[in-house]
């Protein structure tokens, strides 16, 4: 629990306290003779006002079954300390305290299903990472359809959002895809390019493209990266993306090692 929320629950016992005096304060009213007797309205609306925002911030079942308690106890003791004994009080106080156990058992048990059926959900979705994508999902060649900007970074590597076609090598229909990646700084997809992929047939907005080879990489999909590479790509300019990298090496986000590395694979695609 955070901070705030044990502060919160603790002014929200602290007020429900206070509410439960009011409330007794108020069975008692019709035999008060004093000056001071229409204070306990006030006192037990200010206290309810602030255990009711406090049950907003903090623990929210265990202030609100503090709260009916706290109310519950005030107006029986008020009843048990009124001379003229009126039973209301009582009448009061015991709705409250059951009031206030019904609600820790329905939260109880509500928190419960929730928990049960959130699990049950996140059980019931497939576990699919890159890996499982790579081997066992759908080869298909994603043709790049749009990419947008989320202004996500992470190591300073954007997070784009894709929207590809993925259309199978096996010879089944195209299907759309669209999903944000984590891409290199240095290997940002453009809108008409084509990758290698890998996808879930069930989800296609499950789809792994292959910016690179790794060892990791399928014999397969590692055959369509190169078949790719040497193909001309629709919409792609060498030399207008080496102009872009030209930039990042000005702009000091490439070190001229780097700028060089990338220089060499634009002019030499099958290097």
């Amino acid at each position: 629990m955070s901070t705030s929320r044990i502060i919160a629950t603790t002014i929200g016992i602290g007020a429900s306290v206070v509410a439960g005096y009011g409330m007794y304060r108020l069975m008692l009213i019709g035999s008060c003779t004093g000056d001071g007797c229409g204070s306990g309205i006030w006192v037990f609306v200010v206290a309810l006002l602030l255990a009711v925002i406090a049950a907003m911030v903090g623990d929210t079942l265990l202030l609100i079954a503090t709260l009916f308690a706290g109310l519950g106890i005030g107006a029986v003791v008020g009843a048990v300390a009124d001379p003229n004994g009126e039973w209301v009080g009582y009448v009061i106080g015991a709705a409250m305290v059951l009031g206030g156990l019904t609600v820790v058992l329905v939260g109880r048990a509500t928190r419960k299903a929730m928990a049960g059926m959130r699990a049950a959900i996140r059980d019931s979705l497939p576990t699919v990472t890159p890996d499982t994508l790579q081997t066992t999902g759908r080869a298909a060649v994603a043709e790049v359809l749009a990419v947008r900007e989320t202004g996500t970074t992470v190591n300073d590597n954007p997070v784009v959002g894709l929207r590809v076609r993925l259309t199978p090598t096996d010879g089944g229909a195209p299907v759309e895809g669209e999903k944000n990646a984590l891409v290199s700084r240095l290997n940002i997809p453009r809108a008409g390019e084509r990758f290698a992929a890998g996808y879930d047939p069930g989800l296609p907005d499950s789809f792994v493209l292959i910016l690179a080879v790794t060892d990791h990489t399928p014999a397969h999909l590692r055959e369509l990266y190169e078949r790719l590479r040497t193909e001309a790509t629709p919409g792609f300019d060498p030399l207008e993306r080496l102009g872009k990298l030209n930039e990042l090496r000005l702009a000091g986000a490439l070190t001229e090692a780097e700028f060089e590395r990338q220089k060499a694979k634009l002019l030499d695609p099958t290097g």
